[in-house]
């Protein structure tokens, strides 16, 4: 095995006791913690953006603008996952700071890492507020996502540039010979990652009172509350990443970093997948055979809908997909059938049940 080259410019750069400890450890390294990440997740992502347009293909509705921001969304993510690829394989990256083999490359590739990260994240963000919009066409809950679309991308914006301007002049952000001031990127870095958790959290209970209202049985209620609550897990990843973020460190940031990049990496990761497992129902009547009829979703005890409701489904294996056509069948929020006319059903606001699917 060879001997790790020690990079000896940032070896004297350091204080003796600080040089002498990473010398002491110069044998340690995360670099096969973090490429085993960045290749799962990069595998991850992939297949469930692809599964989510083999999903949508299943449907009438086809596709729409919430599934091509999430592939902008996984274009971002490559980009993350790249620049992180080269801080591990070319930079000496994983490692203590004194085997770094360019550190000024190293630190603009963490740099761009910073700029897909939010970007992705905030793609992501803005997907499944289009999605929400085109099945939830209530005004209030439309007022509530132009609300948080527009809180997104403010504060996605402010990142921004505080990622690329957080050193005057720029370029001391990644060159230590440059006389430059600073500011402490890791409080920005704790805030964001509070509004994020923040906007999941919203994401994820919004939709929940308008299922609850919905005109269906309550197993089936349940079961699209559950489908959305799926979302809920990029929370719980968040909250943790915000943990491990308290171990940012300029001091020996190749090797103490480690940890906050994993779990940063997983949160883009966890969140392509939840914001695509909630379009995965048709892929999921496909595969297991199930059929739904119109019967089924009338709450016990109420009168069939109208004739134009009464409509028969083809059997998932028949087609490749269990069809709801939202002309002629559509799940209508209060009031009930028996308290409107057919005609003023029709003119009701309407979630578009071919829209979940």
């Amino acid at each position: 095995m060879s001997q790790p080259q020690i990079n000896w410019a940032v070896y004297y750069s350091l204080p003796p006791a600080e040089a002498q400890y990473q010398l002491d450890h110069v044998d340690e390294s995360r670099v096969d913690d973090v490429l085993s990440t960045l290749i799962s997740c990069l595998v991850i992502a992939t297949i469930a953006v692809i599964l989510r347009f083999i999903s949508r293909s299943m449907v009438t509705t086809g596709i729409k603008a919430d599934d091509w921001m999430v592939v902008a969304a996984l274009v971002f993510a490559i980009g993350y996952l790249t620049s992180l690829f080269l801080c591990m394989l070319k930079y000496g990256g994983g490692r203590h700071e004194i085997l770094l083999t360019n550190p000024i490359k190293f630190a603009q590739c963490v740099l761009a890492a910073e700029v897909f990260y939010a970007t992705a994240i905030a793609s992501l963000k803005i997907s499944t507020l289009l999605l929400f919009s085109r099945i939830f066409p209530g005004r209030r809950f439309r007022l509530l996502l132009w609300s948080v679309g527009i809180f997104v991308t403010t504060y996605t914006g402010i990142q921004l540039l505080v990622n690329i301007f957080q050193c005057r002049p720029i370029q001391g952000a990644w060159d230590p010979t440059v006389e430059a001031k600073c500011i402490e990127l890791n409080l920005v870095v704790m805030i964001m990652g509070g509004m994020n958790v923040l906007t999941d959290l919203i994401l994820v209970c919004a939709p929940l009172p308008t299922i609850w209202g919905l005109q269906m049985e309550k197993k089936m209620k349940l079961q699209l509350m559950g489908i959305f609550c799926v979302g809920g897990f990029i929370c719980i990843v968040s909250i943790y990443r915000i943990h491990e973020l308290h171990g940012l460190s300029l001091a020996d940031a190749p090797w103490s970093d480690a940890d906050a990049t994993i779990w940063s990496t997983v949160e883009v990761c966890v969140a392509i997948a939840c914001a695509c497992a909630i379009t995965y129902r048709p892929l999921f009547n496909w595969v297991f055979g199930l059929h739904v009829s119109a019967a089924a979703s009338e709450p016990p005890g109420q009168s069939s809908r109208p004739s134009s409701a009464n409509i028969s489904y083809p059997r998932a294996h028949e087609r490749g997909w269990e069809e709801i056509d939202a002309n002629a069948y559509q799940m209508k929020v209060i009031p009930t059938v028996e308290e409107v006319s057919v005609e003023e059903a029709e003119s009701q606001p309407r979630l578009r049940a071919g829209d979940w699917d």
